[in-house]
């Protein structure tokens, strides 16, 4: 009998320290709202190159003077993302009064000339003309419908299109003799994809479809020139298109 009235009064002991406790922890927490102690002071932005600072706090939705309990981190996660430049995005609370964004910017690796001007990142994703690259830093895609229908941060489909991002992909393990002649990359209809390092350089015809089998016997055909002691100015183009063979014609 003594040993259950004392089992009894150890719970009613434990209870009592657990309300008391909690009773505790409740009223710190009210204080700290009424003192604003958590409330979001400080926003860091993480990651950002062409988007600013300002603005991706202002899409992210955290407003300073906000209650650090309050927020939504996964809407202001989502807002970031439906962003057309941004990969991917995460939001942390550093208590008692900082919010970091962290963001994964997708970078532009050509532009496309349609009625308007884009870019397109590495996965064939379709984004604005970016403020921090100049004009003449990208590769330009043209000769491409220009009433193809794009939507602003989401991938083409476009079977062309993402067979020219493939390939300038590929491109991009070449030296600069190389990937220089895709400065101009322009779709005919009737010679396939044609590159092209500046108007006083000659166009170089790749064809429809093994683009990066040409690319490597241009790289050849350029090696070979330069071994030569050859200027490829000398020429008026330099056709792959026909079953791996150079076909060359010299200015007049």
């Amino acid at each position: 009998m003594h040993a259950e009235q004392q089992n009894r009064r150890r719970f009613f002991h434990s209870v009592l320290y657990a309300v008391i406790t909690l009773l505790i922890f409740f009223l710190a927490l009210v204080y700290c709202r009424y003192q604003q102690v958590f409330t979001v002071k400080t926003i860091v932005v993480h990651g950002y190159h062409e988007l600013s600072e300002k603005h991706i706090t202002r899409i992210s939705g955290i407003k300073r003077g906000a209650n650090m309990f309050d927020l939504d981190l996964n809407t202001g996660i989502k807002r970031l993302i439906e962003e057309p430049y941004i990969y991917n995005a995460y939001i942390s609370r550093q208590f008692p009064d900082v919010i970091n964004i962290y963001v994964i910017e997708r970078q532009p690796i050509v532009f496309i000339n349609l009625r308007d001007k884009y870019a397109l990142d590495a996965f064939a994703t379709v984004l604005p003309m970016p403020h921090s690259y100049a004009v003449d830093s990208l590769p330009i895609i043209k000769g491409v419908d220009p009433d193809l229908v794009f939507e602003p941060g989401k991938p083409t489909f476009h079977p062309d299109i993402r067979h020219a991002i493939n390939f300038i992909n590929y491109v991009q393990c070449f030296r600069n003799d190389v990937t220089d002649y895709c400065n101009n990359i322009t779709w005919s209809d009737e010679k396939g994809w044609i590159i092209q390092k500046n108007a006083n350089y000659p166009p170089v015809y790749l064809g429809k479809d093994q683009l990066e089998k040409r690319i490597d016997i241009l790289n050849a055909f350029i090696i070979k020139m330069e071994h030569d002691n050859i200027d490829m100015r000398r020429f008026r183009y330099v056709s792959l298109r026909f079953n791996g063979q150079v076909i060359i014609r010299d200015k007049i």
